[in-house]
C-alpha cells in the first residue's frame, strides 16, 4: 500500500516513500501531508499511523533521511532539505502533475528532530497546516542541556524551531500550527514546547498529553493528532 519513490541528490541514492489516498477520486491527493520522522526514526516507523488517519482522500510523503534505511549519505539540515525538495519533485514526476499543484495542499508533520526538518521546509513552501510532535526549540538549546557549556557550542549541524516560526508568523495568512507535547518527555522537555506555544500564541495551538513520553505519545494521542491533521476539532490553547 506505498509507492517507493527513487532519486538522486548529492548524498547518492535517497528513497522516501508515497501512501496514496485509500479513496481514489483521482492521481492528485485532497491534502499531502510531509512527514519527517525524529532521530533513529525510520520513515516506515510512521506507516500504520498514518494509514489510520481518517481522511481516505489524503497522501502521505513518508521523508527518510540521507543515511538512513536505504539512504546513502549523511544526514545534516542541508541534506535533508535537499532530499525532500526532491522527493517533491520526484512524486509530481510520478503523479504527472505539476509540483505546484501538490504544494497547493502541502501540510507538514514532524515528530522531534522531525519538527526541524519540517518547519525548514515550511519557511519555503506554502505549508497550510503544521503539526510539531514534542518539538524542541533549537539543537544549540537541547546541545548546551545535554553536554553543558561550552562544548555545545561545537554543534555542527543547527535546526532553530524558534526562528523558523518567527519567519512563518509574518506570513499573511499565517499558516495553522498545532504543537503537541508529552508532560513525560525525558527527551525534549515539555519546557520547550511550551516556550514556542508562548512565544507563538497567537499562530500555535497547543497540548499537553499527560503521562506521554517521547516516543509513547503517537499512541496515547492519536485521535488528538488526527483532528489537528483534519482540523475537526480546536485543541485547547495555552
Amino acid at each position: 500500500n506505498f509507492i517507493e519513490l527513487d532519486y538522486q541528490t548529492a548524498e547518492g541514492r535517497q528513497v522516501s516513500f508515497y501512501i496514496p489516498p485509500r479513496k481514489k477520486t483521482n492521481s492528485l491527493p485532497e491534502e499531502l501531508w510531509l512527514v519527517f520522522g525524529g532521530n533513529a526514526a525510520l520513515a516506515l516507523d510512521f506507516y500504520d499511523f498514518v494509514y489510520r488517519y481518517p481522511n481516505q482522500a489524503a497522501g502521505i510523503l513518508l521523508i527518510e533521511y540521507p543515511g538512513y534505511g536505504k539512504c546513502e549519505g549523511k544526514a545534516s539540515p542541508a541534506s535533508i532539505l535537499a532530499s525532500t525538495e526532491t522527493a517533491m519533485d520526484r512524486l509530481a514526476q510520478h503523479l504527472s502533475v505539476e509540483r505546484g499543484l501538490l504544494e497547493q495542499k502541502l501540510h507538514i508533520l514532524g515528530h522531534s528532530l522531525g519538527s526541524g526538518a519540517g518547519l525548514q521546509f515550511a519557511v519555503r513552501h506554502p505549508a497550510q497546516k503544521i503539526i510539531l510532535i514534542s518539538p524542541f526549540t533549537s539543537l544549540q538549546e537541547m546541545a548546551c542541556r545535554s553536554v553543558g557549556k561550552p562544548l555545545c557550542y561545537l554543534l555542527r549541524h543547527h535546526f532553530d524551531n524558534m526562528s523558523r516560526l518567527s519567519e512563518l508568523e509574518s506570513r499573511d495568512p499565517m499558516p495553522k500550527v498545532h504543537i503537541i507535547h508529552g508532560t513525560r518527555d525525558q527527551v525534549v522537555p515539555v519546557a520547550m514546547g511550551q516556550l514556542l506555544a508562548k512565544n507563538f500564541s497567537s499562530m500555535v495551538t497547543y497540548l499537553e498529553i499527560p503521562h506521554a513520553d517521547h516516543n509513547f505519545i503517537f499512541s496515547l494521542a492519536e485521535e488528538e493528532i488526527y483532528q489537528a491533521m483534519s482540523g475537526s476539532q480546536t485543541l485547547s490553547e495555552m
